[in-house]
């Protein structure tokens, strides 16, 4: 790559008349002639200004994430947000103590672990994390509304029965699935369409859903399933049985792992560019303010 010494050398100017050429300098006083000549050698020699070279660096960003699904999805999430970053970032799951240009932690952290984040990267974007201070960008989704929004739907539609069907999975300490089932109930009983016989909660396998599809006498007419294992094996019985319910299914990242008519989809892909474009911000020095963003999930309409 040229110099500003070569570029300057080769158009017959100083080092510093190239400087202020190529940084725009709305201050000097040269010939159009001058600046186009320089401008085309430098180009010409494939010049990068310093700005430049910063701007097209490759990034390491580390993803941190909470255990709120199965395994395996955290490999999954890496995937999808390298295709979202593009070849100009790095991303790969936090190992601690190992620095990185900045850091994505998704879920609940204790102050020790959060501390931990800082002291790997003065960059940091916590999803999800209450109690959080100002000092980085945050951004909390609201899952209860997105939760009730689901169910709203139903009773706009006309809908009076409505069932669950998920599965818990057990995972670090955890039971991962308990709580949406318990918040589902909750609003089933509000909407009054709370019947124990179509609320079915077992664990998050597909022949579990079929299993408690096919346990239910009489049908309701819309189902919310907690997990997309357990919503394969429940619309598999329902073809079976050839019967038709609107169906949702609980999804976390994945819109394309429902197979129901709608997606409940937590962390919708907006808000995974959403912390890649705060994130790249503070990295650059673009912005030092930090923010906080309330967002809701995603209800979508799934096409076949």
């Amino acid at each position: 790559m040229a110099s500003i010494k070569e570029i300057a050398n080769a158009c017959g100017v100083s080092p510093t008349t190239v400087s202020r050429i190529l940084s725009h300098d709305p201050s000097l006083s040269v010939s159009s002639a001058v600046r186009g000549k320089v401008e085309a050698e430098a180009q010409r020699m494939d010049y990068r200004t310093p700005r430049q070279k910063r701007s097209e660096r490759t990034f390491n960003i580390s993803l941190a994430l909470a255990p709120f699904d199965k395994p395996g999805f955290e490999e999954r999430l890496v995937e999808k947000y390298q295709e979202i970053a593009g070849r100009r970032y790095n991303i790969r799951l936090y190992t601690p103590r190992e620095e990185s240009d900045g850091i994505i932690a998704i879920g609940e952290f204790s102050r020790d672990e959060v501390k931990d984040f800082e002291n790997s990267s003065a960059n940091l974007v916590m999803i999800n994390n209450l109690g959080t201070s100002y000092s980085h960008d945050s951004i909390m989704m609201d899952y209860a509304q997105s939760e009730e929004k689901a169910v709203r739907m139903f009773e706009e539609k006309g809908i009076r029965t409505a069932g669950y069907i998920g599965g818990i999975y057990d995972r670090v300490s955890l039971r991962i699935g308990l709580n949406r089932a318990k918040e589902f109930e909750s609003l089933f009983r509000k909407y009054n369409m709370y019947d124990p016989e179509c609320f079915i909660v077992s664990s998050m396998r597909e022949e579990s859903g079929y299993e408690s599809m096919m346990s239910i006498k009489k049908l309701p007419q819309a189902f919310i399933f907690g997990d997309p294992e357990s919503a394969r094996g429940a619309l598999k019985a329902l073809r079976e049985r050839h019967a038709e319910a609107v169906s949702v299914t609980y999804v976390n990242f994945f819109a394309e792992d429902a197979c129901s008519d709608y997606a409940l989809l937590l962390f919708p892909s907006d808000i995974l560019c959403t912390t890649l474009k705060l994130l790249v911000e503070k990295i650059k020095g673009e912005r030092k303010q930090s923010y906080s963003i309330y967002a809701p999930s995603a209800l979508m309409k799934i096409i076949p």
